[in-house]
């Protein structure tokens, strides 16, 4: 299978085109447009037309050269320029419509996740652990993978590009300004040192064009052996000592764009946005005590086509419940970061899912709709942490804002939508959250949001009387059968006072009743 992961940064869309077997892949074709799409973006929260113009163009290019090798998929994910744009539903609609594109945006944990999957897997050693530290255009993220699994994620809003806009306005850049820019970095890096103040790792790692150009000009400026002969085989990637990346910073500080520009290892396009990228890998390394580490190729297209892999073997089996589904642990981080009532979301969520897995085969419902459903489940009730009033809506601005690991940001606006109605009206155009949506997520939100409504009156009393349930289509009918511990009249009276998104959603009348035949 051949497959294309297109990554539109602040200052560059790059392109990676690979041949897939199992999880593992071999590269055929990498692209990559300076666009500069985070230019002006990233301080004024709003991209240019001209910059879509530029996007655009050169994502149905990349699309071309991605068919042309044969790519039977091209995703696309787009980071800080566009996750920070006011009016980022402008790129998204202009690319499905000229380039037939849809975009992803992701979130910073999701991005810091993605990366730390690539560099995991294609730098470091089964069953190690390894930070990577990840600078772009807009934003640095920072990944602590053990055997590739997440163990911290941190996306903070330090990028090459963003920084340099704001801090630097001189050539060369003067000493307040340099030290304006240090103390940004310095106290965006507060949260992730103290937080992994006590971690240890096996290996770090940096990745992204800032820290390959870093890496590479401090491996051109090394002095040759004394002895006239190189060392035997190297480890893939430039290593990075934090001693000479200071004394390295130190020496572009001191210079002008166009002497900065001559160095060894540094595009023209580089120098203008070195400086910053410097201050923050070497406040980076100093805030996490590394003191050396070594550049990695793999990045976050290369994540992206790692994670697409893992969904798309799990979507060719059934939709059925995984031992453990990976993503569902950030949820339940955030459920009890709001206190919610964790017997009550449980019990709901088993009911939804029971509900789901008897209903997927006839509507063709598949694995990930059912995480997204299990997921506002979990957390459909956190809103009361707000207030009981509205606590729906609540629900939903609190998912809508939280970091789940694992979950694009369209994916958790379906989350917070399928939670938001759980009670009270069903999904409407007016709704503005629900109409941000595009057309296939508006009907899956309301296929999950009336699976999820009818199981959440199925446990009113919050006290798990329902044991167990199943589904049948009869006809016109979807007949829920459930079974109870207790006496259950009250739930299955909530349940069918509910029904009314269920039977739009699914085109059918519905009929709850107590104990199957």
């Amino acid at each position: 299978m051949r497959l294309a992961a297109i990554d539109i940064g602040s200052n560059s869309i790059k392109m990676v085109v690979v041949e897939a077997s199992g999880d593992s892949f071999a590269v055929l074709a990498r692209e990559k447009d300076v666009v500069r799409l985070g230019r002006d973006t990233l301080r004024v929260k709003r991209l240019s037309p001209e910059a879509i113009g530029r996007a655009v163009e050169t994502l149905k290019r990349f699309r071309g050269v991605a068919e042309g090798r044969g790519a039977e998929q091209v995703f696309v994910i787009a980071t800080a320029s566009v996750r920070e744009a006011y009016n980022a539903a402008e790129l998204i609609e202009e690319a499905e419509r000229v380039a037939g594109l849809r975009i992803e945006v992701l979130s910073g944990i999701e991005e810091a996740r993605l990366i730390g999957l690539a560099v995991a897997q294609g730098c470091g050693t089964r069953g190690t652990s390894i930070l990577n530290i990840d600078i772009g255009g807009g934003s640095t993220e920072l990944s602590l993978m053990n055997d590739r699994s997440p163990v911290n994620l941190f996306s903070v809003k330090l990028g090459a590009v963003g920084l340099t806009e704001r801090f630097i306005a001189s050539d060369p850049v003067k000493p307040r300004e340099l030290r304006a820019l240090k103390e940004e970095v310095r106290r965006a890096l507060e949260r992730p040192s103290r937080e992994l103040g006590g971690a240890k790792w096996q290996q770090a790692t940096g990745t992204s064009g800032t820290v390959s150009a870093l890496g590479e000009a401090l491996r051109l400026s090394r002095p040759p052996a004394a002895d006239g002969r190189e060392k035997g085989a190297q480890p893939a990637g430039d290593e990075i000592k934090l001693t000479r990346l200071a004394r390295f910073n130190d020496t572009m500080a001191g210079l002008n764009l166009a002497a900065r520009r001559a160095i060894p290892g540094i595009s023209a396009q580089r120098g203008e946005i070195i400086i910053a990228g410097g201050q923050i890998l070497e406040g980076a390394m100093r805030a996490l005590n590394v003191e050396r580490l070594r550049s990695c190729e793999m990045a976050l297209r290369e994540g992206v086509i790692i994670d697409r892999l893992g969904q798309l073997d799990a979507e060719t089996r059934p939709p059925l419940p995984d031992v453990a589904e990976p993503r569902l642990k950030g949820v339940y981080a955030v459920g009890r970061r709001f206190l919610y009532e964790e017997a009550h979301a449980q019990q709901v969520a088993s009911l939804a899912e029971k509900i789901f897995d008897n209903l997927a085969p006839i509507y063709k419902l598949n694995r990930k709709h059912r995480t997204l459903l299990s997921a506002a489940a979990l957390l459909h009730d956190i809103g009361y942490q707000i207030a009981h009033e509205s606590h729906h809506k609540h629900t939903l601005y609190l998912i809508k804002h939280s970091e789940l690991t694992g979950f694009s940001e369209s994916e958790r606006l379906v989350v917070a939508n399928i939670a938001r109605y759980h009670s009270r009206s069903l999904p409407k155009d007016r709704h503005p959250d629900f109409a941000a949506l595009n057309q296939h997520d508006r009907e899956t939100v309301w296929r999950l949001g009336a699976i999820l409504r009818v199981a959440e009156a199925l446990d009113r009393s919050h006290d798990a009387r329902i044991s167990d349930l199943r589904c049948v289509r009869e006809k016109d009918e979807i007949h829920i059968h459930v079974r109870c511990t207790l006496p259950c009249d009250n739930e299955i009276a909530a349940a069918e006072e509910k029904r009314d998104m269920f039977e739009q959603a699914f085109g059918c009348t519905l009929v709850i009743g107590q104990n199957a035949p």
